[in-house]
Formats: structure tokens, sequence, C-alpha cells
């Protein structure tokens, strides 16, 4: 396949697990009407928690919790990116994303490698670091998961593209009010690898929102403003080889140079 459906799913999680939950479904059953390959949620859809908080909303895989998601993907055959929640492993808490075929089958986990301890907010003091990369192949769709605050990180996207990842999918809650820095890394992200990236973000008086699909040349293509409720995207994987024939920067990578301290005179 070259083409595939995207939906992202966008809202605002308040501290009623319940609600919250209520809506991703509301929200997923709105987005699996359009027929996509691949749906996303955003990161701790479950309920946004701040990091003294995050130990009562924690859960095992496999869970009650986890065989929901499951049961999403299973019951409208779709693969779902599923934002992500919090893991508990014995001591360790993690910041995880799961993704699901479209059989329900847990197909890879994302443990979130860059912890977000920037403008206050103190992951690391809570969560354990991931220490694994996710490239998995679904419907022939070679792809990454990041989440959030990787973004800010070039490294883990080039990774994933000289591996051969097309889209990297990035579940995030990312915080007001950075939404041109969300937009801008979102789209550099993109184009220094002449991939896709695909984002669910959460919206609302905490969260930027503006979810949207970057394209190889670093153009939104797709995406929403601050509302609640799903985008629909469409992509073609032969835009980036389109991309790399005339701007190959995956090719032009040069590690046989010797970096030095000074000017070199």
């Amino acid at each position: 396949m070259q083409k595939y459906r995207i939906c992202g799913i966008q809202f605002e999680s308040g501290q009623d697990k319940e609600k919250n939950l209520e809506k991703t479904f509301l929200y997923f059953e709105e987005a699996v009407k359009q027929k996509p390959d691949f749906v996303i949620l955003p990161e701790m859809f479950e309920i946004a928690a701040k990091p003294d908080k995050v130990s009562h909303y924690t859960h095992p895989i496999p869970s009650d919790f986890t065989d929901t998601l499951s049961v999403l993907a299973k019951d409208s055959s779709v693969n779902l990116i599923g934002g992500s929640f919090f893991e508990q492993e014995g001591e360790y808490i993690y910041n995880t994303c799961l993704v699901f075929d479209r059989k329900g089958e847990i197909a890879g986990k994302y443990r979130k490698m860059h912890l977000f301890d920037a403008f206050g907010w103190g992951e690391s003091t809570v969560f354990s670091r991931g220490e694994e990369t996710l490239l998995l192949e679904l419907d022939g769709l070679r792809f990454a998961v990041a989440i959030c605050y990787d973004v800010r990180f070039p490294e883990i996207f080039r990774h994933y593209a000289v591996r051969g990842a097309k889209v990297v999918f990035l579940p995030a809650c990312f915080l007001q009010p950075n939404h041109d820095q969300w937009q801008l890394s979102t789209c550099s992200r993109a184009l220094e690898n002449t991939i896709f990236v695909a984002t669910s973000n959460q919206t609302g008086s905490d969260f930027v929102g503006r979810s949207m699909v970057a394209n190889p040349w670093g153009v939104k293509v797709c995406g929403m403003g601050i509302e609640e409720g799903y985008y629909t995207c469409d992509i073609d994987l032969s835009v980036i080889d389109q991309t790399r024939g005339k701007l190959p920067l995956i090719d032009g990578r040069r590690f046989d140079v010797i970096l030095r301290d000074g000017d070199g005179g």
C-alpha cells in the first residue's frame, strides 16, 4: 500500500477519568466512520494528571484498561496508536503508548524516552525513562512512535527515518502557550527527515491542541485548531520518494567529517 488514512483525536482531559473515557469512546466512534487505517489517541487521554497524582491512575499490562483499548481496535478493525497511559511494572511507572493491530493484539509498546522536566512539570520525579525505540510494520506501513516532549529531540526522529520509518506517530499533551513551538517542532522533524509526522494532542486551558499531520516538505497538510473532535488525513507515501528525489537529506548525511573545536586555523 502507498496510501493510508489517519484519524487523530483531540480533546481536553479533565480530572474526571470516567468523563475522559466517555470522550475517548465518543470521538473514536465518530472517527472510525471515516474508515481510517490508523487512529491516534492523545497522550494521557485517561487523565492528564500532574506527577504527584500519577500513582493513583496506573495500570499494568495486561489489565482491564488495556483490554478496553484492544476491544476498540478489534471491534472497529483499525490499527490503534493508543495515546499514552501510566504503566505500572513492579515499582516502576512509565508513560507508555501501546499499539494495537486490527485484531486487537498488542503489536508494540513504547515508553516515553525524554521525560518532561521543563516548565516546572518534573516527570522524572515519578516516571522511569523508556530505554527502547519502537519501529513496527502494519498494513505494509513501516512506522514509529514517539510521545510529546520527544519532538524536541531530533535524534530519535533521525534514528527512525534512517531505519525506514515512513510515519512517526506522536501522541502529545503539549503545554500552553507554546503552540508556535509545537507546530515548528512537528514540521521540522518531518522536513529534516523527509517523512510524515502525525500527531494527536490534547487541547483546552492547559494544552495547545492543533493536532496535525506534517508532510515530508515540513508542511502542515491536515489538522485542527483548538476545538475538540478529530481530523482525517489521507497520506501518500510516494510523496516521500518525490521529496527525497529533490532533497536527498538522508542520503546526504556526513558521518566521516571530523568535528574540531575552534576555527581550524
